[in-house]
């Protein structure tokens, strides 16, 4: 884009962004990603997920097109041209070696414009001990790293497996592991700190967590994905050995949705005044135009900066599109990003 068009202005955890457009974790695999969709006019980039050590991706197939049904998705042989944009991913959270990662974030960081921010999400490994502590030391150590590369902001990835819990169990499901987790950083690092959950089975459980990790955070991100059965048109595994992936896409916005709309109603009720950074399903213009005019902080999409590249400048180019009062942030130290 030789010239992106003026952004309705946005103020997200302290800082003053050009827009309330942004990209997830996942996409941006590296600083040329994070790069490349800078300049295609989204504000708020998440670096993809980063970890203490090297974790290679699962084995192929990692992503495919996926046609969603009552209680499992079907991966057609053929994907519909024209069909909705909802894909299945299964990569088992990847990560590079510290040392490639950590030098390119900081040149991530180098190219980002003004008015823009980096999200850096991190993801702690814990050692062969298996202890809750060293996971807890882990997900600090990668938040320093992160803090040290340049990031403006942490996302502390609690949607992913739990170590400790039972089969299927994800970390935010365990409030005072993720507590601790989120206690440790924010006592550490001065910068915003988000906590990113999951699907949550109640509205209940999501507000319970919410509000026993609410000290701890800035913000909070929601939801990444939906675990889900894949199955091919025949009845089997679509991604061989893995039982459940997570389906992200258009399909799923009924679902995150609602959870975003109740997560900014207890906002408006008083239970805490934080950030909420939507995600899921977010595929047309409409849908984040009505998160935000609901009350989301931002609104990050992931399957829609693969297939719709200019999301971001379409959505500059509305007229009217973000409410002020629609804008509100966590109370953190102001921190200005000076606006395009």
């Amino acid at each position: 884009m030789r010239r992106l068009p003026t952004g309705p202005g946005s103020n997200l955890l302290g800082y003053q962004v050009n827009s309330p457009i942004g990209v997830a974790a996942g996409p941006l695999l590296n600083s040329k990603w994070v790069e490349g969709y800078a300049r295609l006019g989204f504000d708020a980039l998440t670096y993809s997920t980063v970890r203490s050590r090297f974790q290679p991706a699962l084995s192929l197939p990692n992503i495919r097109h996926v046609e969603t049904r009552d209680q499992f998705a079907v991966a057609p042989r053929r994907p519909h041209a024209n069909g909705s944009p909802t894909i299945a991913i299964s990569t088992g959270i990847p990560s590079m070696d510290p040392d490639i990662w950590r030098k390119d974030m900081r040149r991530a960081k180098e190219h980002l414009g003004p008015g823009q921010i980096l999200i850096a999400s991190v993801l702690g490994t814990p050692d062969p001990s298996d202890t809750p502590e060293s996971l807890i030391a882990d997900y600090t150590r990668c938040a320093m790293w992160a803090a040290e590369a340049g990031a403006d902001v942490i996302e502390v990835h609690l949607a992913a497996p739990s170590p400790f819990g039972e089969p299927g169990q994800m970390i935010y499901e365990s409030i005072p592991l993720s507590a601790q987790i989120l206690y440790r950083i924010r006592t550490t690092l001065s910068l915003p700190i988000v906590a990113k959950l999951g699907v949550f089975r109640t509205p209940r459980l999501l507000h319970e967590t919410a509000t026993k990790l609410a000290p701890w955070t800035s913000g909070f991100a929601l939801v990444p994905g939906i675990p889900r059965r894949v199955l091919d048109e025949d009845g089997n595994a679509a991604f061989e050995g893995r039982e459940l992936v997570d389906v992200v896409g258009a399909s799923t916005y009924a679902v995150c949705a609602r959870q975003v709309e109740e997560m900014i109603a207890w906002r408006k009720a008083g239970a805490w005044d934080h950030a909420i950074l939507a995600i899921g399903g977010i595929t047309t213009l409409e849908r984040a135009r009505d998160l935000l005019n609901e009350g989301a902080s931002v609104a990050l999409v992931d399957t829609a900066a693969i297939f719709d590249p200019l999301f971001a400048v379409r959505f500059r180019s509305m007229t009217g599109t973000v409410p002020r009062a629609a804008t509100k942030a966590a109370p953190v130290p102001a921190r200005k990003v000076a606006a395009r």
